[in-house]
């Protein structure tokens, strides 16, 4: 039908949601919604925005398999949307607006491609839709329905990010999704109805494809749901470093034999591998993993990572391994199928519903056995929960489930039963792989191999090893780097013990090639790379690595205020050894995917403990994460007053009054950059004066910054963002700014006692501010107010801080003209 033949018609109820919901919009997110977009236009923003490769992944495997379905929603109802509602592209126009909006919040765009999986299983229910709806009320009523859905879910994602930016870093989208879910279940019925109208006039043949295609999609959505780990990736990667015949001597074990071919029920079904840090005990669960299914068996299999929040806990290994179960065998998508219909969240994030269809699944297996290998299990969040679900699992009906454990070994590590469990130590067997390992890396060494000195190398490692695989590897590593002999010999004489010292050792190897910028960058990473250090839990954040726009900012900073080019390069020639930086094209799109990772748990470990390491033991590279602290608030300081980013992000709050598209997330980064300075309540132990002189100027630039008006533009960034947000954190962290301080304006090293002064200062200033001109108000300390209330100072900073309280004011109260001082 052309667009003359709906010019005149009255609209449907249908037609008219479309409008009210482009009514609800302000003028430029109306004007968004309204404006031409394409597919490539909305992947755009995706590839601009999405540099984690994992989460890059994830998005592009989202909405990829939906851009031709979502065009042919598109082509069904442009004509009469555009005619009705003057939406020029009613798909892609508002997807773009809220991809852009989303862009850095990985749950929100895993929302959108779900609520864009839901609508096109439902259409799924036609095989020719597009000729319906132009023929067929009932079946445009029931599409159009779906468009609304549509639109009504694309209309919140802009209000929610819109309205306030800064409130999408304390709650999430869960509730939106959920009532959408619930309307686009309710319109499905519908669909129903009309599908099954409408197939009356459908050859059977054409219905019946509908009906495969359909189903097949509902399968793609349930995974989806349960959202799996990356474990294709974990197992390619760590077989990648497997050495042959490595695995031989724990492979031909009694042990080993017994576990995998007994079919004997009271056989024990846990296989506990247990080993010392970097003893290969991840690369022998990946070979395992393997091995089985090279015989024919079926497994399961995930790897528990500390250090990684998609990676640590129960519930998301029960998500991963049903998952895995339902690709192997598709007959029990049917039993999952209802618990993902009555679900109305983005992921399956219920453990008891999970555990369930998981144990369900179990039961109704068709497998005579089933192997279950889970690696690291000392670092799962709730270990204990991981074995009493295994225990659980293995008494009740179904398949014989094996369970294969590696782990440290750990008197805090929960046991089952000795009838059920068998212990292996990796220790136990010889360690002649490894030794054949450490002579093939002396052979690959043009200096010393076929000499003396290279036979006396592999003695010498290989001793020190002590039968870990990860000291090995990165000690070679080590000798690889060195230019001579001589260099290889003397090395020889201090063989490090233990990895902290190896971690260092290798540190000051590295940086010794490191000319100054490169020094800075390498430390600049080390300070930033742990966002647990300084982001706080209560942000809505869902990776706790460093993001790549991040890293451009502490490289720029280092390197004098000059942008790098390929900061993920860059960091990948400063990262080692406790890093790994991946920077890689992603499935042959234009786009460089950044990855960053801790090579190996011990690794995040000698980080955090290097922090409270003398200096003069620490490699340069690490030196600063002693005043980690004051070093990340003089990056905040430089990010505030000479970036241009912070100084467009300003413009942009004033104009918008909190309103704008742009993402906060580097703000809050700096701005907890500064926040845990002036939150200090200890102080390190001086023991040189170099360190004693650095800290002074990094004390006295953090004390002048908050002393004058330099601090000004972080201030009112932060008074639009919390003022339009209506949020009290702003206040709370003045105020345990002033609390920190207050204990500490006698300390005995000079200049953290004068910083503190500083801090109480404008601590006090500013919470008093942000009591009477914000929200919160009455968490302010009484003692506090009243001080200040009886003389406020007049000093330049002090007069500014209040004039901005009073400018922006209004946001927080729109009804309320006057300074506040009701609650005191």
């Amino acid at each position: 039908m052309k667009s003359d033949d709906y010019v005149g018609k009255p609209s449907t109820p249908w037609q008219d949601a479309v409008e009210s919901f482009l009514l609800s919009l302000g003028p430029i997110e109306r004007a968004a919604f309204r404006a031409p977009a394409s597919p490539d236009d909305c992947m755009a923003v995706l590839l601009a925005t999405q540099r984690r490769k994992t989460k890059l992944t994830k998005i592009l495997d989202l909405i990829r398999p939906a851009i031709d379905p979502l065009k042919r929603f598109e082509s069904a109802i442009d004509v009469v949307v555009q005619v009705n509602a003057g939406i020029a592209s009613p798909i892609w126009g508002p997807l773009k607006i809220v991809v852009t909006l989303s862009a850095d919040h990985f749950r929100t765009l895993e929302s959108i491609g779900m609520i864009v999986h839901r609508i096109i299983s439902s259409l799924q229910r036609f095989s020719k839709y597009e000729e319906l709806f132009e023929n067929n009320g009932l079946v445009q009523d029931a599409i159009g329905a779906l468009y609304c859905d549509y639109l009504d879910f694309c209309v919140r994602v802009t209000k929610f990010y819109s309205t306030s930016s800064f409130r999408t870093f304390f709650s999430s989208f869960d509730k939106d999704f959920q009532d959408v879910a619930k309307s686009i279940k309710l319109h499905s019925q519908n669909v129903d109805w009309a599908a099954h109208t409408a197939h009356i006039e459908e050859t059977q043949r054409e219905a019946e494809k509908a009906k495969v295609e359909r189903r097949a999609h509902e399968r793609g959505n349930i995974q989806r749901w349960l959202s799996p780990s990356t474990t294709d990736d974990d197992l390619h990667k760590h077989l990648s470093e497997y050495l042959p015949h490595s695995c031989d001597e724990i492979l031909t074990s009694e042990e080993l034999q017994t576990f995998i071919s007994s079919d004997s029920t009271v056989r024990p079904h846990i296989l506990a591998l247990q080993g010392l840090p970097g003893s290969g005990k991840t690369t022998t669960a990946a070979f395992m993993i393997d091995h089985l299914k090279n015989k024919g068996f079926q497994v399961l299999y995930f790897f528990f990572k500390a250090n990684d929040v998609e990676k640590r806990s129960l519930l998301q290994c029960a998500r991963t391994i049903l998952a895995q179960l339902l690709r192997s065998e598709e007959r029990l998508y049917d039993l999952v199928e209802p618990l993902y219909r009555e679900s109305g969240r983005v992921a399956a994030d219920s453990q008891v519903e999970v555990l369930r269809a998981l144990s369900a699944a179990f039961g109704s297996s068709k497998a005579n056995r089933i192997f279950v290998v889970l690696d690291a299990l000392d670092e799962s969040s709730n270990s204990s929960e991981v074995l009493q679900w295994m225990t659980a699992r293995h008494n009740s009906g179904g398949p014989q489930l094996r369970i294969l454990t590696t782990s440290r070994p750990s008197q805090f590590l929960p046991r089952s039963s000795s009838s059920s469990r068998t212990m292996l130590r990796i220790e136990s067997f010889e360690n002649g792989s490894l030794k054949l390992y450490i002579l093939d890396r002396v052979q690959r060494n043009p200096i010393i191999r076929d000499t003396g000195v290279g036979k006396k190398v592999a003695d010498h490692v290989a001793s020190a090893a002590e039968g870990v695989w990860l000291y090995a590897r990165l000690m070679m590593d080590d000798i690889d780097r060195l230019p001579s002999v001589g260099q290889i010999q003397k090395q020889l004489n201090v063989l490090p013990t233990g990895f902290t010292e190896l971690y260092t050792q290798i540190i000051r190897t590295t940086e010794a090639k490191f000319n100054p910028i490169e020094l800075k960058l390498a430390q600049q990473l080390h300070l930033w790379v742990d966002t647990d250090d300084y982001l706080p839990n209560f942000l809505v954040l869902t990776d706790d690595r460093l993001g790549y726009g991040m890293l451009e900012l502490i490289f720029q900073y280092a390197n004098d205020g000059e942008p790098v080019h390929d900061p993920a390069q860059q960091a990948g020639r400063v990262s080692g050894p406790l890093i790994d930086v991946y920077n890689e094209n992603v499935r042959s799109v234009d786009s460089q995917a950044y990855e960053l990772d801790f090579i190996h748990y011990t690794a995040a470990q000698y980080l955090e403990e290097s922090s409270g390491l003398p200096a003069a033991q620490l490699p340069l590279t690490l030196r600063p994460r002693r005043l980690r602290h004051l070093h990340r608030a003089v990056v905040a300081i430089w990010y505030f007053t000479e970036c241009k980013q912070s100084e467009q992000l300003l413009l942009d709050l004033q104009q918008s009054e909190g309103t704008q598209t742009s993402s906060l997330l580097h703000y809050f980064e700096m701005a907890y950059g500064l926040w845990n300075a002036l939150h200090l309540t200890e102080f390190p132990d001086i023991h040189d004066r170099e360190e004693a002189a650095e800290a002074e100027v990094l004390l006295r630039k953090v004390s002048e910054y908050i002393s004058t008006p330099a601090c000004l533009r972080w201030v009112e960034c932060a008074m639009i963002i919390n003022y339009r947000g209506k949020f009290p954190h702003l206040l709370w962290n003045a105020v345990d700014a002033w609390s920190a301080a207050k204990s500490a304006t006698t300390h005995q090293f000079a200049p953290y006692a004068a910083f503190s002064k500083a801090r109480v200062t404008f601590s006090r200033n500013y919470t008093f501010v942000l009591a009477t001109t914000g929200v919160g108000g009455g968490d302010a300390p009484l003692e506090l107010m009243r001080t200040v209330r009886a003389e406020y100072p007049q000093d330049e900073l002090s007069r500014a801080l209040l004039l901005l309280g009073k400018r922006w004011q209004r946001l927080a109260f729109p009804s309320v003209g006057a300074i506040r001082t009701d609650h005191f």
